[in-house]
């Protein structure tokens, strides 16, 4: 069955799903959603899509779209979820899932009152490296895990909605560090306990912090360390994780097609399959889970596990103070 999708919302980010799924026109059928019609019907034109609409309502109400992908401001992910829920549309939301933890709670009331899967758009858990890192890792070939590494520092200013932290609920944590929090909660299990500091702010940075070091540690002991940055630099370091246990440990780079582990008793580097940025498993994942009426792997539940954590991140770079998570 082709999965008929409609993009809400025709931003910068719909632009690399658009792009990422000309691949799989046979699979996925694209509609486009923007309160400007005219930038609906562009990206329809661009990207082989079946249909424009020049409101998100009327996008609900059509019911040749099967599904709704919320690619609009964090503030406005709660009401454009329960619209897509309430018209019998499955859900895929970007992350952060919502601003709040109640908001969150209340989409996934509303996708379970309707009947529909709601799941939420976390690339970074498709992505050829990090499913091949969760594979080794279950193997117990790293033997017990010690410490889950990430490094980012992107060439980003943060623009309109993103500059403003009502709209976006915060800056880079919550934006891009996100990805991070559900990496590592994916590979080493849910934080028991956060520590967070903001770096000192960039000329651009405005109402949002603009760069966070922050330190986890898991039930189990696991250590997590997260520095994720924008820069205005134009030419930033590559970006990086790496897993470290007992008996070896991993290392691999977002985007890259590779990774190397040792195994205590040497490298080796694994060729990794193409997957788009992830986008091509995560589009197949939602598919699945529609047509097996299952919870989905990045379900609401994830993405309220994974906004928990950013949000006692906060907690403890106000406090500044560890912070415990219930």
């Amino acid at each position: 069955m082709k999965l008929s999708l409609c993009v809400v919302g025709c931003g910068d980010f719909a632009k690399t799903f658009a792009q990422a799924m000309a691949h799989l026109r046979d699979e996925v059928e694209l509609f486009f959603a923007s309160r400007d019609l005219g930038r609906a019907k562009a990206f329809a034109e661009a990207y082989s899509g079946s249909g424009a609409f020049g409101s998100y309502e009327e996008a609900a109400a059509d019911p040749r779209a099967q599904a709704m992908y919320i690619c609009t401001p964090h503030h406005l992910h709660r009401e454009h979820t329960v619209m897509a829920a309430r018209a019998g549309k499955h859900v895929l939301v970007e992350k952060p899932i919502a601003l709040t933890i109640d908001e969150a709670r209340d989409m996934v009331a509303e996708a379970q009152r309707a009947g529909v899967v709601l799941m939420v758009a976390e690339n970074y858990r498709y992505m050829s490296a990090v499913r091949k890192a969760k594979e080794i890792i279950d193997s117990g070939a790293l033997g017990r895990l010690r410490l889950v590494q990430f490094q980012e520092e992107a060439k980003m200013v943060p623009r309109d909605w993103r500059s403003q932290r009502l709209s976006s609920g915060g800056g880079v944590l919550i934006d891009g560090g996100i990805h991070k929090i559900d990496v590592l909660m994916h590979l080493s299990g849910m934080p028991r306990q956060v520590f967070a500091a903001s770096l000192p702010a960039g000329p651009a940075a405005g109402e949002v912090e603009d760069g966070v070091v922050i330190m986890t540690r898991s039930e189990d002991g696991v250590v997590g360390v997260i520095n994720h940055s924008w820069t205005a630099a134009q030419n930033p370091g590559p970006q990086w994780v790496s897993v470290s246990g007992l008996q070896g440990s991993l290392y691999f780079e977002i985007r890259a097609p590779n990774l190397t582990w040792d195994d205590g008793n040497g490298k080796r580097t694994l060729t990794l399959e193409p997957d788009h940025y992830g986008l091509t498993p995560m589009i197949h994942e939602f598919r699945s889970s529609i047509l097996g009426n299952r919870a989905p792997l990045t379900s609401g539940a994830e993405g309220i596990a994974a906004l928990s954590v950013v949000l006692k991140a906060y907690e403890s770079m106000e406090r500044g103070v560890l912070v415990e998570l219930e």
